[in-house]
């Protein structure tokens, strides 16, 4: 069981990582619970241990509780609800616990900067979106932490953790009556009205270097379409747009792949608020590679995205596409195997999940109907002039990663020179 709240650390305003120091304070293994027990001796008393069988996550735009791997009991089911359905409207703030928790989330956030990925991570949330440098971002973090009071926290318990803000995901062997389960633990809380999420929209800077210990460069091109209104996330055209997505995205790798001027590269999809692609290359500084080293690297990923945006991608699409009868017995044959019930080859798209379609409105998308009915209504020709149109529609924000000594001017003149073109 998941409990989704659709709150995270871009609602925070001028109170930064209250909700993450929030997520620390519901989730704390001596918080006190209803029951009679502190969080981690309920736990205990299911046969669960605290950190592995329950855990908890902020995010940009939700925070996550989970209980992980439990037996298909209803009275089992019921005692985990329980802690779930507690932290999203009944629970108080262990004010004993506060600055423990303080100390472990200042301890997190500064310590991020040692991991090349987090920081990276980081530093994109500070230079895309906060318009900040990732070293004042951090200590403005940290700065926020040590004054968030216990007031402030309750407050901001109270205005976010609402029913609208809520989602109960429940996947696996799950027992009979789940959903009365969840209409009486959840569904007795007025709705209180609260303020709509925060949807960011990127800044003005386009480009972050970061730096690492090995003799290599990663270069990533983050492409995004502008921002969807709902309205276009309720129309096929979304499902369609998003199929042609997933298309273009395996056809670029293998294009990047044909070039053989990096040592590693690969590409990978998403859609939040709005859809987007990125393409990673990695160029390792010990290879002899032809073309005469990190700049003609870096024109050599020019040159590549000059092609797509010209020329688009080679994809081959089956022979008879839009011809009726063969859509309508594939989605046939697709809606036959999503309602067998064994549940093998029954997936929602890995990045369409529960979790990311409830916190940014997107709809639930099973890929065995879609892409049924998709893989025969477009042509190759339809999803390469998807893919030009992404790349000249798109917002390009660039992530450069260079060895610590490496001079960075020539290759920022370079990846500005891309920008700009």
């Amino acid at each position: 069981m998941s409990l989704l709240q659709k709150t995270g650390c871009h609602d925070d305003g001028e109170t930064i990582e209250i909700s993450h120091l929030l997520e620390h304070m519901l989730s704390t293994a001596n918080r006190p619970i209803a029951r009679g027990d502190t969080l981690i001796q309920y736990l205990k008393k299911l046969g669960k241990d605290y950190g592995t069988g329950f855990n908890a996550f902020t995010w940009a735009n939700f925070m996550k509780y989970e209980l992980y791997r439990l037996k298909p009991e209803r009275a089992y089911a019921d005692s985990c609800m329980e802690i779930l359905a507690e932290i999203a409207g009944g629970s108080n703030i262990y004010s004993a616990d506060l600055e423990r928790q303080r100390e472990r989330l200042l301890n997190e956030v500064a310590n991020r900067k040692y991991v090349l990925n987090r920081r990276v991570l980081d530093a994109g949330m500070a230079v895309y979106w906060s318009g900040h440098d990732p070293d004042e971002w951090r200590e403005m973090r940290l700065n926020s932490a040590r004054k968030i009071t216990q007031s402030q926290l309750e407050a901001f318990y109270r205005k976010w953790y609402q029913p609208q803000n809520q989602c109960l995901l429940v996947t696996g062997k799950i027992p009979d009556g789940i959903e009365e389960m969840i209409k009486r633990k959840f569904g007795n809380r007025p709705r209180v009205p609260t303020p709509s999420p925060t949807i960011l929209d990127f800044g003005k800077r386009d480009m972050l270097v970061e730096r690492c210990g090995n003799a290599s460069c990663t270069l990533t091109l983050t492409f995004a379409l502008p921002h969807l209104t709902q309205a276009e996330k309720e129309n096929p055209q979304f499902i369609r747009d998003y199929y042609a997505l997933k298309k273009i995205n395996h056809a670029l790798y293998e294009k990047m792949k044909e070039r053989k001027f990096a040592s590693n590269c690969f590409t990978r999809y998403q859609v939040e608020n709005r859809m987007m692609l990125t393409t990673t290359f990695a160029y390792n500084l010990n290879e002899e590679l032809p073309g005469g080293g990190l700049p003609a690297f870096v024109d050599s990923v020019a040159a590549l995205l000059d092609d797509v945006r010209n020329n688009g991608v080679q994809i081959q699409m089956p022979k008879d596409t839009l011809k009726r009868n063969v859509i309508e017995q594939h989605r046939a044959l697709a809606m036959k195997k999503l309602q067998e019930g064994d549940g093998k080859g029954n997936t929602i798209d890995p990045f369409m999940q529960p979790d990311v379609c409830f916190t940014y409105a997107l709809p639930l998308f099973k890929q065995e109907d879609s892409d049924a009915y998709w893989s025969f209504v477009l042509s190759g020709k339809d999803l390469s002039n998807f893919c030009k149109e992404l790349v000249r529609k798109s917002v390009l924000k660039i992530d450069c990663i260079l060895p610590y000594g490496y001079p960075e001017n020539e290759i920022t003149e370079k990846l500005n020179a891309l920008l700009r073109h």
